[in-house]
């Protein structure tokens, strides 16, 4: 096998919340995710004004995680900011869709009538 065939295991959790002693200042530990998820996600909550401060890192490429540090102010706790984030990323993700779709689309009629004007069937 070579090195670039090497294909890491998946992760034993899908997420999970490193223990805390405030709830405003809490690691996430996402399973089988990587800088995708992390610098989209990151960008997100520190769009959100609750966030004071947002980092993500992924510990090694071999490693299936990715590490979410946010710490929020004192009007929400970490993990309530932490769905809200997501959850924004989802309508974010729906929106792209929707807009793709619609741009796919008009793009088509565009061809079909450029088609139709130059009499090609």
């Amino acid at each position: 096998m070579s090195v670039n065939e090497h294909r890491p295991q998946p992760a034993e959790k899908k997420f999970e919340s490193l223990e805390y002693t405030d709830e405003h200042s809490r690691t996430f530990v996402f399973g089988d995710e990587d800088h995708t998820l992390g610098n989209s996600l990151r960008h997100v909550l520190m769009g959100r004004k609750e966030t004071r401060f947002c980092g993500y890192s992924v510990p090694h490429p071999s490693e299936p995680k990715m590490n979410i540090r946010l710490q929020t102010s004192a009007t929400k706790p970490a993990l309530q900011v932490l769905k809200d984030g997501l959850h924004e990323m989802v309508e974010i993700c729906d929106l792209f869709d929707f807009t793709l779709d619609r741009a796919i689309s008009d793009y088509d009629e565009q061809q079909a009538d450029s088609t139709d004007e130059r009499g090609i069937h």
